[in-house]
């Protein structure tokens, strides 16, 4: 790990730095997105879905044949689908809370699965769900469970609005990958990751007997300085904010259903984050942590994992510090 402060011919001995996080987020089966958007509570005004990641990964469906009632438990093989191949997993249920005879209800295409009593629904759940609970005893570690981003996009409404859930679904791109999947991979589902990523600030500060400032560098340091603490933090626009990280995320994975921001992030040109430029921010960090589930997200450029994390530079000029040059 090198030391950026051992050049001391730096223009600026004050950088800031901006850190995108994965603040929230929340999977849903495609099937399930329109029935959520009008029921969930996770995302609102203060605390909006702003952008959402497009993922592939296999079915899971119940074994009708295989769904044994016995007093109050219930046993069940789910079946993962991959390609011409399908495993087994066998499941048990505990319902303590029945108070008569159990039953149970699914119906071809077999993804979803009901047990009630005569007077309550105990469970209704689908078995891709399942496969991901806790009630599978050590789980399956199968790579094949894990999720691949197929598409990132904005959730930010039009007019304003700064969640679009409910038309999430019926999205062009959205809906030209459902018909791809159904026609090339029909033994896979579509989810949606719902996500809100929120700012943090960081600044750099070498130290004024390590740099040696110009009286004219000076006075924007003192700027920027300002504009931190009046703002609490660096002051950018909801959209501005969105477009350069969706971009950042679209350089950084690059979904195979995602074009712009592919080869040209981050740039002077595009205008849809000039406020970086203007604000002279030295570079964006983008981080993911999805290590709260079992399964990982991935595209074929990163490799599956639980944690993602990328900087982008603005600035690279050669009188400017740089994190950077720290990982080298």
């Amino acid at each position: 790990m090198k030391n950026i402060f051992e050049n001391n011919d730096y223009r600026y001995g004050i950088e800031t730095f901006l850190l995108m996080y994965l603040n929230q987020y929340q999977l849903v089966l495609g099937a399930d997105l329109e029935d959520y958007a009008n029921n969930q509570e996770l995302f609102n005004d203060e605390n909006p879905c702003n952008i959402y990641f497009v993922l592939r990964r296999p079915k899971v469906t119940v074994d009708p044949t295989s769904i044994k009632i016995e007093k109050k438990r219930a046993r069940f093989k789910l079946l993962i689908h991959v390609k011409e191949q399908i495993s087994e997993v066998d499941l048990c249920c505990e319902f303590p809370k029945a108070k008569s005879k159990i039953e149970y209800f699914t119906k071809y295409p077999y993804n979803i699965l009901a047990f009630r009593d005569q007077k309550q629904a105990l469970m209704v759940a689908r078995p891709s769900t399942l496969l991901d609970s806790n009630l599978v005893i050590d789980n399956i570690k199968t790579e094949d469970l894990d999720y691949e981003i197929l598409y990132i996009g904005q959730a930010y409404g039009k007019d304003g609005k700064r969640t679009a859930l409910d038309r999430l679904s019926s999205h062009e791109t959205v809906q030209k990958i459902y018909t791809h999947t159904s026609n090339q991979h029909p033994d896979s589902d579509i989810w949606i990751m719902l996500t809100n990523f929120t700012q943090q600030t960081l600044m750099v500060a070498a130290g004024f007997d390590l740099i040696k400032v110009s009286e004219e560098d000076s006075k924007l340091e003192n700027e920027k300085i300002e504009h931190l603490f009046e703002n609490d933090g660096l002051l950018l626009s909801d959209k501005q904010k969105i477009n350069f990280t969706e971009a950042a995320l679209i350089k950084y994975f690059e979904p195979k259903y995602n074009i712009e921001f592919k080869d040209n992030f981050p740039s002077l040109k595009h205008k849809s984050y000039s406020e970086c430029y203007n604000l002279d921010i030295k570079a964006l960090i983008i981080e993911l942590d999805t290590s709260e589930i079992i399964r990982k997200i991935y595209t074929e450029k990163t490799g599956r994992k639980h944690h993602h994390q990328k900087m982008f530079e603005f600035n690279s000029d050669k009188d400017r510090m740089s994190l950077l040059k720290i990982f080298e």
